[in-house]
């Protein structure tokens, strides 16, 4: 009897445990995204400019990390990679530039970021109000550099706020 008991309590303690991963998992999937390939931290912002799919924020003054590939895929490979090709991590300032962030295809409306894309909307409002932001996260961007500092980075991305 006591087996059959012990059995069952442990039965249903497997099923609470995968109910809460479960629920963990849909509440957290919409605030999971792959990592970007460029992030900007903003140090002294200009202007910033909303417009319903594209947010203009110029700076005076800016970090850049950007992640570029270096080798096509290596499966040997140890150290730092993206999906398998070995890639160099770089930081690049910026003294006068401009971060253009559209709003890709997948945060459209009914799209599966929308809610990340108005995020990034309340975001961009607190930063015209002066508040400190995160950092912008950028995919696939195309970035011009000019006098060895960035000057523009136009792509598809967010504002991400920042945490309290």
């Amino acid at each position: 009897m006591t087996t059959r008991v012990g059995t069952w309590l442990t039965l249903v303690f497997m099923k609470l445990i995968l109910r809460a991963v479960v629920v963990l998992l849909v509440c957290a999937a919409p605030l999971i995204h792959a990592a970007s390939d460029t992030d900007v931290t903003l140090i002294k912002v200009e202007k910033v400019v909303i417009e319903e799919s594209v947010i203009t924020i110029v700076v005076t003054e800016a970090k850049t990390r950007i992640t570029l590939i270096r080798e096509d895929y290596d499966p040997a490979f140890t150290g730092d990679t993206w999906h398998g090709m070995p890639v160099t991590r770089v930081q690049v300032i910026s003294n006068k530039a401009i971060f253009t962030i559209k709003r890709g295809a997948e945060a459209a409306p009914g799209g599966p970021l929308e809610n990340a894309w108005q995020s990034s909307l309340k975001t961009a409002r607190e930063l015209q109000d002066g508040k400190e932001v995160d950092r912008i996260a950028f995919y696939e961007p195309d970035i011009v550099i000019k006098g060895n500092m960035i000057d523009s980075i136009t792509g598809s991305g967010f504002l991400i706020p920042k945490v309290k």
